[in-house]
């Protein structure tokens, strides 16, 4: 399976692996939702959904058994009712700011790209999202 790993992090774990101090973990992590591959040229559509822009989310606590190489939402990520139309909703990101700052993750939404109302619930539930680190055996 396909790392979901972005390349600046990606850099950040091969710098480690090369004696360079790891940073500093981000306070927080946020969603962003997208339109098109955030690691190519999608367009960010978080603002569109949510006045507010992107939502924060928590992860479970990696198992040490090396096997899954997953990370997953620990708590729902609701951005509430659509503040506007999005005709085509497909990616999601995991960034370390609210706004701006760095794309550590992205993955395509099963399913999508999906036509998005204004009104229409976003949420994503416990679990609903996974993103792979590296290569799952």
């Amino acid at each position: 399976m396909a790392s979901d790993m972005n390349v600046y992090l990606g850099n950040k774990v091969c710098r480690w692996l090369a004696g360079n101090a790891m940073p500093t973990a981000p306070a927080a992590c946020y969603v962003g939702l997208f339109n098109g591959n955030p690691k190519t040229s999608g367009a960010e559509v978080s603002d569109t959904i949510n006045a507010g822009g992107r939502v924060a989310i928590t992860f479970d606590a990696i198992a040490n058994d090396g096997v899954d190489n997953e990370i997953t939402n620990s708590a729902d990520v609701d951005f509430g009712q659509a503040a506007g139309d999005v005709a085509n909703l497909d990616y999601v990101g995991i960034f370390d700011a609210a706004s701006g700052g760095n794309l550590l993750f992205s993955k395509a939404l099963p399913g999508g790209p999906f036509a998005v109302a204004a009104g229409t619930p976003i949420k994503f539930l416990t679990g609903d999202l996974t993103f792979t680190i590296g290569f799952a055996s």
